[in-house]
């Protein structure tokens, strides 16, 4: 019989909505003004929220359904692997590697459309003209990889591809192509030599590829660069205005730009570098310190990977982010005409602290997963979490351990301590309520009056406080007895 009380819920002193705390295992809750319900089960395993706005829905971490409505539709399946999102401008859709797909729905009349499935392909351009294969028997692509029109047969045997009027043939790809027509002409046999020309544009020629390479580029501007390379012996790029020099790329290197007279010297890279210009420097010496200013912006470290930082101000945002050992990390934000800030601090792997622009609070630990990530955070984390801790811009808070056996809730008027099935503790203004084993000893008080319930009964024990009755509360009915509902806690974080 003690069983079935605590399940069906006999008569209770507790006020508000129905909430019912079993937590870790199940943990369910109504919220009169939002008029939604939320329930989890197994703690962070089974998820439903629904309100007038909008309806959550997850099954961690197989899936995750999100929906507001008239608004935004989401669904992420073993995620990152599975997504569908829905917004007012664009669906998209993908299951990697298998397909993907992208609508434009601001563009209703003139969107393409680009289906995918294993290696299968097909869709419709801009303007209704349709194209598919199956990669790489044969295929036909039309406004895509840049081309107006692409064939394939049995790549890499053959493939052909059209852009305006010149055309590209290329055989058993990447050793033979040629192409012609539209002010371009070139021919490839590699990697022995090659051939490119776009009139009034560029020349590429080379041979043994990658050794030696010769380049003229921007022919139609007023600086043209001219390139030649013996890999990785020298490289050499020089225009009007600029000039680059390396020798044993990457590691000795000499650049100078006119426009910002910048200098920068590399002996050897990454270890050794030095730069100045108009309102930029660099100073490195790998690992033990490095400083680079780039006009509003600056980065740097100090024994790599112990400390690294990134600077940046102007006159209306200023951010800046401190890391430790990479994965550990300190960055805040400040609008200044606002006068707003946000501050993530990341103690990886045992504690994560964020304050949002508009105000709100996010407290938890361990914090594991040392990245930020939204999908992350909705499939994953709740997993990896003993103690989280919420607080809206409104100040209204909640806490949890362990997925809900203990609980903590809390805004201007009310507060709400759970320890699972075992203990509640609840105020509001001028009621306080308490209870044991969810009846085992249950007290009440409101204004006055008092009630008072032992092992289950139905029949609470009633009186009121003050002996002496004033008019105003000798014809008040008493409280009434609520049989199923327990503390109302307004629903404030998912």
């Amino acid at each position: 019989m003690l069983t079935w009380a605590w399940i069906s819920g006999c008569a209770t002193l507790s006020p508000g909505p129905q909430r019912e705390n079993f937590g870790p295992f199940f943990l369910y809750s109504e919220d009169e003004e939002r008029e939604g319900r939320e329930t989890d089960v197994l703690g962070p395993f089974f998820t439903y929220r629904k309100d007038q706005k909008e309806k959550d829905l997850a099954f961690r971490p197989f899936f995750y359904y999100k929906k507001e409505e008239g608004k935004y539709t989401l669904l992420e399946y073993l995620y990152p692997l599975g997504k569908y999102k829905r917004t007012e401008k664009e669906v998209e859709s993908y299951f990697m590697p298998f397909f993907s797909t992208r609508r434009d729905l601001t563009k209703p009349e003139e969107q393409k459309k680009e289906r995918g499935f294993l290696l299968a392909f097909w869709g419709e351009t801009e303007t209704g003209e349709p194209y598919g294969g199956f990669f790489p028997l044969y295929g036909n692509l039309k406004k895509r990889f840049g081309k107006d029109e692409i064939n394939f047969f049995l790549w890499p045997v053959y493939s052909d591809s059209r852009e305006g009027e010149n055309r590209t043939t290329t055989l058993l790809w990447p050793f033979f192509s040629y192409t012609e027509g539209g002010g371009k002409e070139g021919f490839k046999i590699w990697p022995l030599g090659g051939y490119e020309r776009k009139e009034n544009d560029y020349e590429k020629t080379f041979f043994l590829w990658p050794i030696f390479h010769f380049e003229k580029r921007h022919l139609n501007m007023e600086d043209p660069t001219e390139i030649s390379a013996v890999f990785p012996l020298y490289y050499s790029s020089t225009s009007s205005k600029q000039i680059y020099r390396s020798v044993l790329w990457p590691f000795f290197n000499y650049t100078y730009n006119e426009e910002d007279h910048y200098t920068q010297w590399d002996f050897p890279w990454p270890f050794l570098q030095w730069a100045k210009g108009d309102n930029k420097s660099i100073v490195r010496f790998f690992p033990l310190y490095s400083r680079k200013q780039w006009e509003d912006r600056e980065t740097g470290y100090i024994l790599w990977p112990l400390y690294l930082y990134y600077r940046q101000e102007d006159e209306k945002y200023q951010i800046e982010t401190n890391r430790y050992l990479l994965l550990s990390k300190d960055q805040t934000e400040v609008w200044k005409e606002e006068g707003k800030r946000a501050r993530i601090l990341r103690i990886w792997p045992l504690f994560y602290y964020g304050l949002r622009k508009e105000g709100a609070v996010q407290v938890y630990f361990p914090a594991l997963l040392p990245f930020d990530d939204d999908g992350y955070e909705r499939n994953w984390a709740p997993f990896l979490r003993l103690y989280e801790y919420r607080r809206n811009a409104k100040g209204e808070m909640e806490s949890k351990f362990l997925w809900g056996f203990y609980v903590h809730r809390q805004n201007a008027s009310r507060a709400l301590y759970e320890l699972s099935f075992f203990l509640t503790y609840y105020t509001a203004e001028d009621l306080f309520y308490f209870s044991l084993l969810r009846g085992l000893l249950e007290y009440r008080a409101e204004g006055e009056k008092r009630a008072l319930r032992v092992f289950y009964s139905p029949w609470p024990i009633e009186w009121e406080q003050s002996p002496a009755r004033t008019e105003s509360t000798a014809g008040a009915e008493e409280f009434p007895i609520n049989k199923t509902q327990e503390p109302e806690v307004e629903r404030d974080f998912h």
